[in-house]
C-alpha cells in the first residue's frame, strides 16, 4: 500500500510539473497565451500563477497524506479482524474437542461414579494427540493469508481505478479552465469596448447636464416669482373670505331676526285660529245641547197634551156623575226624581292639549240650520198654550220611538182613569201646572242660549222634576250621554292620529 501511495505522489507531481512546463512553454512560445493569462489576472504576474499551481500540488500531497493515514487505520482494523478470526477458530476447535469428549462420556453417564472430577482429569491426561490439530491450524493460517492477499489485491485494483478516474477528471477540469480563460478573455475585450462607449456617452451627458443646470436655474427663478405671486394672491383671497364670512354672518343675523318675527307672527296667527276654533266648538256644542233640550221639551209638551186630553175626558165623564163630591183633593205628588247622571270623565291636561291641536286642524263646524226652525216652532207652541189653543199631536216617522212613547202614555191613562174614578181633579190645578211647566221651559231655553255649562244641568233637572217617572225621557237622556261620550272619544282619537 505504501508503494501505491508513493506511486500516486509521483504521478501527481509529474502531472503538475508537466502542467507548469506547458504553461511556461506556452507563455514563452505564444505571446497570445501569455496575454490571455495577463488578461485573466491583469494585476497578478505569471510567477504568482505558478505559485498557485504549486499550491495545488501541495494540496494534492496533503490529500495523499490523508490517504496514508486512512491506509494505516485500515491496516489496524485488518489486524484486529485477523486476531478475532484466529480466536474464533481456536474457540471452534475447543468446542469440537469438548463435543467429542461429551459424546465419549454419553454412554457412561448412568454408570458415573461420585468422583467425576478424577475421571475428568484422567481423560484430560489420556487426551488425543495434538499433532493433527497443529497441522490443521497451519492450513487455516495459510488460507487466511491467501484471503488477505486477495483482498488487498482487489483493494489496490479498486484504488488504481479510482486514481485513473481522478486523473481523467483533472484533465477535464484543465480543459474546462482553458475554455473559461478563453471566454473570459473575450468578455474582457467586450468590456473594454463597452467602457470606451460609456466614456463617450459620459462626455455627452456632461454636456447635456451643463445645459440642464442652466435651464434649471432659469426655471427655479421663475418658480420663485410664481410662489411670491401665489402668496400675495392667497393673502388677498383670505382677506376676501374673511370679509365674505362677516357679511354672511350679518345677513344670517338679519335673516334669523326676520325668521323669529315671522315665527312670532305665525304663532300669534295660530293662537288666533285656536281661539276661533274653540269658539266654534263651543257654539257647536251649545247648539247640540240646545237641540237635545228642544227635543226633550217637545216630548214633554206632547206628554202634557196627552195628559190634558185625558183630564178633559175625565172631567166630561165626571160631569155626568152628580152624586160625587165637587171638592177634590189635590193630585198626588209626583215621585222623587232619579239621581242626576254621573258627570262626564275628566280630561287631563294632556288630553286637553291634544284636543286644542286637533281643533286647529279640524275645520270649524257649521251651525245646524234646523235649530232656528225648531226655536220658532217652540215659540209658536208656547204662544198657543198661553192662548188656550188645543195642540194636535205630532206625527213622527220613527215607529219604535212612537211605540216606546205610547206605552208609558197608556200606562199613565189607565192610572189617571182609576184616580179620576176615585178623586176628581179640578181644571184650575191643571192650568197652574201647565203654566209652571212653560215657565220652566222658557228658563231652560234662555239659560241654554246664554251659557253653555248651565244648559244640560237645568234641562235635566226640569225634566226630572216634571216627569221623573217617564222612562222615555230617561232613555233619551241616556242616549244623549252616550252620544256625547262617543263624540269626545272620536275627537280624542282624531287628535292622537294627527299627533
Amino acid at each position: 500500500m505504501n508503494y501505491q501511495t508513493g506511486k500516486w505522489e509521483n504521478v501527481c507531481t509529474h502531472c503538475s510539473s508537466l502542467f507548469i512546463e506547458d504553461l511556461i512553454s506556452s507563455s514563452s512560445h505564444s505571446p497570445t497565451y501569455s496575454l490571455s493569462l495577463s488578461v485573466l489576472l491583469p494585476n497578478t504576474p505569471l510567477s504568482v500563477i505558478l505559485l498557485l499551481i504549486v499550491s495545488l500540488s501541495s494540496v494534492t500531497s496533503q490529500l495523499l497524506k490523508e490517504m496514508d493515514v486512512l491506509e494505516i487505520q485500515f491496516q489496524i482494523e485488518r489486524s484486529c479482524r485477523e486476531s478475532a478470526e484466529a480466536l474464533a477458530v481456536r474457540v471452534t476447535k475447543e468446542n469440537k474437542v469438548l463435543k467429542r469428549k461429551s459424546q465419549a462420556l454419553m454412554p457412561f453417564i448412568p454408570e458415573l461414579p461420585e468422583d467425576i472430577e478424577t475421571m475428568a482429569c484422567e481423560t484430560v491426561d489420556l487426551g488425543v494427540d495434538p499433532g493433527p490439530d497443529e497441522d490443521s491450524e497451519v492450513v487455516l493460517q495459510g488460507q487466511e493469508q491467501i484471503r488477505d492477499l486477495q483482498a488487498s489485491i482487489d483493494q489496490l485494483l479498486g484504488e488504481k481505478l479510482q486514481l485513473c478516474e481522478e486523473v481523467e477528471a483533472l484533465k477535464r477540469e484543465q480543459s474546462l479552465l482553458k475554455e473559461q480563460l478563453i471566454l473570459e478573455i473575450a468578455e474582457k475585450e467586450n468590456v473594454l469596448k463597452k467602457l470606451t462607449r460609456q466614456n463617450k456617452t459620459l462626455n455627452k451627458m456632461k454636456r447635456v447636464s451643463h445645459l440642464v443646470t442652466e435651464e434649471f436655474t432659469e426655471i427655479n427663478q421663475k418658480l420663485e416669482l410664481e410662489q411670491d405671486l401665489r402668496q400675495h394672491a392667497e393673502v388677498f383671497a383670505h382677506q376676501v373670505l374673511v370679509k365674505q364670512t362677516e357679511t354672511q354672518r350679518q345677513s344670517l343675523v338679519l335673516q334669523h331676526s326676520s325668521e323669529t318675527n315671522l315665527q312670532l307672527q305665525q304663532a300669534l296667527e295660530q293662537v288666533a285660529q285656536i281661539k276661533s276654533t274653540l269658539q266654534d266648538i263651543q257654539l257647536y256644542y251649545q247648539n247640540q245641547k240646545c237641540f237635545t233640550a228642544l227635543i226633550l221639551t217637545l216630548l214633554a209638551l206632547k206628554q202634557l197634551q196627552d195628559r190634558l186630553k185625558d183630564l178633559e175626558k175625565d172631567s166630561v165623564s165626571e160631569a155626568g156623575q152628580p152624586g160625587e163630591d165637587n171638592s177634590t183633593s189635590a193630585p198626588p205628588t209626583p215621585p222623587l226624581p232619579p239621581p242626576p247622571p254621573p258627570p262626564p270623565p275628566a280630561t287631563t291636561s294632556l288630553q286637553s292639549l291634544q284636543l286644542v291641536h286637533c281643533c286647529v286642524s279640524i275645520s270649524p263646524p257649521e251651525p245646524d240650520p234646523t235649530v232656528d226652525i225648531k226655536f220658532q216652532a217652540v215659540n209658536e207652541m208656547m204662544e198657543r198654550i198661553k192662548k188656550g189653543i188645543v195642540l194636535r199631536p205630532m206625527q213622527r216617522s220613527q215607529v219604535g220611538l212612537d211605540q216606546s212613547i205610547h206605552k208609558p202614555d197608556t200606562m199613565k191613562h189607565t192610572g189617571h182613569r182609576r184616580a179620576a174614578s176615585r178623586k176628581r181633579i179640578s181644571r184650575k190645578v191643571g192650568e197652574e201646572e201647565l203654566l209652571l211647566v212653560l215657565q220652566r221651559r222658557r228658563r231652560a231655553i234662555g239659560d241654554g242660549i246664554d251659557t253653555t255649562s248651565s244648559c244640560p244641568s237645568t234641562t235635566s233637572t226640569n225634566i226630572q222634576g216634571e216627569s221623573g217617572g217617564s222612562p222615555v225621557l230617561r232613555r233619551l237622556q241616556h242616549n244623549r250621554e252616550k252620544r256625547n261620550s262617543r263624540i269626545r272619544a272620536s275627537a280624542l282619537l282624531i287628535c292622537q292620529e294627527q299627533i
